[in-house]
């Protein structure tokens, strides 16, 4: 039996409504009475991810950023986390600007989370369609000064996707780590894509091998489940990598395994399969 679960939130753990169902729910509390630890992996910001850490009763370290920061739930702390120098941010956001994508920088715990984005951004459309109603968390910052920004876990860039991917392709061949979601919204006409951008090394699957290390685990020990390409390093590096049916042919094809969408409990089915009967699916 697996010792450490690990699920995505975003098209994972949370159904089409944003919702953690009954059914998924009570195949949790199973888990954890198996002995089975349950833990979350996800691009999300700590704010943004409380609200589903307090639902679903998570009490190990959390995978935030997508591996870019663990945090202790027990003691309210920072356990690691890898941020930007201000040389490679200040390329960053340089070769953004010169592409003329629209980056938003996001800070970590100790400096309020806040997101930090250029004067006169370029695209303002997709930054603000990102931002939304968060505008108290925002800072905006001359160009020039955005690669002194201190304490940078990601920098999101948004755009069209074929402009994204020109510009990540040259993040990924220094080392950086880029992953892609998208589109967003229900106008065909705007194409709305984010790219996650971090420091080199840094994933879901590096976070998790953090966090089965402080639990005397190792990925061998853990079966993970997501949907994005995110999620991929996790699903790939875990003993066992689960897609969830909604996830895309490219993720679907580098799973181990492939179970329902997060519209059909996809999660319960993962937990009844792979952790409490991992014999009768092999």
């Amino acid at each position: 039996m697996p010792r450490l679960l690990v699920l995505d939130i975003d098209g994972t753990l949370l159904d089409p409504s944003d919702i953690v169902t009954p059914v998924v729910h009570n195949a949790i509390a199973a888990a954890r009475a198996a002995g089975v630890e349950v833990a979350l992996a996800t691009g999300r910001r700590l704010r943004s991810a409380r609200r589903i850490v307090n639902e679903v009763g998570i009490r190990v370290p959390l995978v935030l950023s997508n591996g870019a920061l663990i945090w202790s739930t027990e003691r309210e702390e920072v356990m690691n986390q890898i941020t930007f120098s201000p040389e490679m941010l200040g390329f960053i956001v340089e070769e953004a600007l010169k592409d003329e994508l629209a980056p938003v920088l996001m800070q970590g715990p100790k400096r309020g989370e806040r997101l930090v984005v250029p004067e006169n951004a370029p695209q303002p459309e997709f930054v603000n369609a990102f931002i939304g109603r968060r505008m108290d968390e925002v800072d905006i910052l001359p160009a020039g000064k955005l690669g002194a920004t201190p304490e940078v876990l990601t920098v999101d860039v948004f755009g069209p996707e074929d402009a994204l991917r020109s510009l990540t392709s040259r993040f990924t061949a220094r080392g950086f780590s880029a992953f892609h979601s998208g589109p967003f919204g229900m106008d065909p006409t705007f194409s709305h894509w984010a790219a996650n951008i971090h420091m080199p090394g840094v994933s879901k699957a590096s976070g998790v091998a953090l966090l089965a290390a402080d639990l005397g685990l190792t990925m061998h020990d853990v079966v993970a489940v997501g949907d994005g390409e995110n999620d991929l390093p996790m699903l790939e590096a875990a003993g066992l990598g689960v897609a969830m049916g909604n996830a895309s042919d490219y993720v679907r094809a580098r799973a181990d395994a492939v179970v329902r969408g997060h519209d059909e409990d996809g999660v319960a089915e993962a937990i009844e399969r792979f952790v409490l009967h991992p014999a009768a699916a092999n």
